[in-house]
């Protein structure tokens, strides 16, 4: 009733008539994470680059949204959903539903909507045995090794606008998808799917730059038992368009990018995993999954030298164990030094290109909606890598790792959803 009230509240400011009418079906909703953290990124494969120790209030994946349905007649319903950063720490704030938002229609054949909203290969974990123990895009998210290439490159959101202007967040494939259109289907016996379309609005004059996102998944979810696939494709994303072939082979900035001309790239991610919780008794529960996926970065075009293909394979596993309100978290992530090919032939090495992260974590359950935890985190880079911590990771050292350092991060929180 409470939410109610504050949604019809809110809607009111806007248009109080059609707020009034459509109380009943509209839901205020939000969640507030914060942590005070430590980070520091040592090890560097020159010591001067090395990132000191420092601390931050840092609000992870906070959000405040409102999501509504109106019965049309038929089995039809229109649906929507607005969701707007929720920054505690007072940092980064911008504009409303600037996160998962959308409007669209559902009906027993699934839903169809438009809008900005995380990508299938993105989402295939969520709500699964095969979810992330620590429910975070922060320095402890998982996203740090899986969905990234290295390179200091972090997911964040695809945003359909001009080839490589858009920053690291294209690079990465655990995205947010501006700019498209969506359909998923109904749930068969534990079976379902979903398919995502970001269109090409912002293709070059002459079409040979064509920015677009294609992904798909499948779940499969009965009792204790998670089975998932993802694929996803960006079209004309470059993300090669950073990278050279440099000695050693490194991040740079050489490589054609081909802003408005001929020059194309591909770049392709898939992933399946499986996941299994174990009940033990009615307070008590143990879930173990598994995670691998493979990417591959291709470009066509570039200068002689520059790099044509960059592809590796990563995989985690995860365990989270619940016993009354105390809960155990841990995750192990590993990305191999990969592989790669140059434009025009030539020796293309990736060695000490791998890297490894380990995550910790407990949590006290002080109610369903409210927990307090604590965590440790550490990448393992190798002498050339530079994986990085995960878009909502600490400014300092996500996005600004130098290569070989080993970002690590200890703090604790609170997570309250509403």
């Amino acid at each position: 009733m409470n939410k109610k009230l504050v949604a019809l509240a809110v809607a009111g400011v806007f248009a109080a008539p059609v707020a009034v009418q459509a109380a009943d079906n509209v839901t205020i909703y939000g969640t507030l994470n914060v942590n005070f953290q430590s980070t520091k990124a040592g090890g560097a494969t020159n010591p001067a680059n090395n990132v000191s120790s420092r601390t931050a209030v840092s609000t992870d994946s906070s959000n405040i949204g409102f999501r509504g349905v109106e019965d049309l007649g038929g089995g039809l319903k229109a649906v929507f959903q607005c969701e707007t950063s929720a920054n505690v720490d007072g940092i980064g704030v911008s504009g409303i539903c600037n996160r998962n938002s959308n409007v669209g229609l559902s009906g027993a054949w699934g839903t169809l909507f438009y809008g900005n909203w995380d990508t299938p290969f993105k989402a295939v974990t969520y709500g699964t045995k095969v979810g992330d123990p620590f429910l975070s895009t922060d320095v402890f998210a998982y996203q740090s090794i899986m969905g990234s290439p290295g390179f200091n490159y972090r997911s964040g959101g695809w945003v359909a606008t001009t080839p490589g202007a858009s920053g690291d967040a294209v690079k990465g494939f655990d995205v947010r998808a501006s700019n498209s259109i969506a359909y998923w289907t109904p749930k068969w016996n534990g079976l379902s799917g979903k398919v995502q379309y970001s269109a090409t609005e912002f293709e070059s004059a002459s079409g040979a730059v064509s920015p677009e996102l294609w992904s798909a998944a499948v779940n499969y979810d009965v009792g204790g038992l998670s089975l998932l696939a993802a694929y996803e494709r960006h079209n004309d994303g470059y993300a090669l368009g950073g990278i050279n072939s440099g000695a050693p082979f490194k991040f740079g900035a050489t490589n054609a990018n081909a802003v408005g001309g001929a020059t194309t790239s591909k770049d392709t991610a898939w992933r399946v995993g499986a996941g299994y919780e174990f009940k033990w008794g009615a307070a008590g529960a143990t879930t173990l999954s598994a995670l691998y996926e493979n990417l591959k970065l291709e470009q066509t075009g570039g200068i002689a030298g520059s790099v044509a293909e960059f592809k590796r394979d990563a995989w985690q596993v995860a365990l989270t164990h619940r016993m009354g309100n105390h809960e155990l978290r841990a995750r192990y992530s590993d990305a191999d030094q990969g592989d790669c090919a140059l434009v025009g032939g030539g020796a293309c090495s990736t060695s000490g290109y791998g890297a490894k992260m380990y995550a910790l974590g407990y949590a006290y359950h002080f109610s369903k909606r409210t927990q307090g935890y604590a965590f440790y985190t550490k990448i393992k880079n190798e002498q050339n890598a530079q994986y990085t911590f995960s878009i909502g990771g600490a400014p300092a050292v996500a996005g600004n790792t130098p290569a070989g350092a080993d970002p690590q991060a200890i703090g604790v929180g609170i997570r309250h959803s509403f």
